[in-house]
């Protein structure tokens, strides 16, 4: 007598086997067929968690898998430094606040573990820059007599900036201030005299630096 086959469910099954025979005693013998699940990686954190943006050194919002079927655990790679998985209760976590930004966007996986199939998922965290502005030419407050030209003042974007514009202040008539290709640029022959306070500003998703 002979038992094989695939088993398509899982679960514990107890069986016998009895002897069949004419006009005696018939032996039986039972055994135990124990069937593992595969595992299961299930996202119950908000919808999108999985796939979220945020600024470097702000914390992100945690990212719960639960683990199920016969699995026993999860690991993840792929993470931005300062942010960690933690496997506790069925539930894997990933959670902290990104320190760098180098290599965003960060494609993380999180591996399950147990006796029979192992899946995983995946999502990405994009952590954005801070912006900087920094003066690239001229001088940020110069002096000059009127119907002089002053001598062109850049300040260029870098980091998570996407533009830069006067905030705050003015300049004087005759002087104007333009964006493009990531530098804002001052220029021009002032027609009237007196002392003009500026502030540049930088523009993006984070925070965002300021000149005067």
């Amino acid at each position: 007598f002979t038992i094989t086959g695939t088993p398509t469910v899982s679960g514990v099954f107890n069986y016998t086997v009895t002897a069949s025979g004419s006009s005696c005693t018939n032996l039986s013998k039972s055994g135990t067929i124990t069937v593992n699940a595969d595992a299961t990686i299930t996202l119950t954190s908000a919808t999108g968690t999985d796939g979220q943006t945020v600024c470097v050194s702000t914390g992100i919002t945690s990212i719960k898998y639960t683990i199920g079927g016969s699995g026993t655990g999860a690991s993840v790679s792929g993470l931005p430094t300062g942010v960690t998985g933690t496997f506790s209760g069925g539930v894997f976590t990933i959670s902290g606040t990104p320190t760098v930004t180098a290599g965003s966007p960060y494609t993380y996986v999180v591996t399950t573990t147990g006796p029979c199939i192992k899946p995983t998922a995946t999502g990405t965290i994009t952590v954005n820059a801070n912006s900087t502005l920094t003066l690239t030419s001229g001088t940020a407050s110069p002096t000059v007599c009127i119907n002089n030209a002053i001598t062109t003042i850049k300040y260029t974007i870098g980091g998570g900036a996407t533009s830069a514009s006067l905030t705050s202040g003015s300049f004087p008539a005759g002087v104007t201030g333009s964006f493009a290709g990531g530098v804002f640029t001052i220029s021009g022959t002032p027609t009237v005299s007196g002392s003009f306070p500026y502030t540049i500003s930088a523009s993006g998703p984070c925070v965002n630096a300021s000149l005067s």
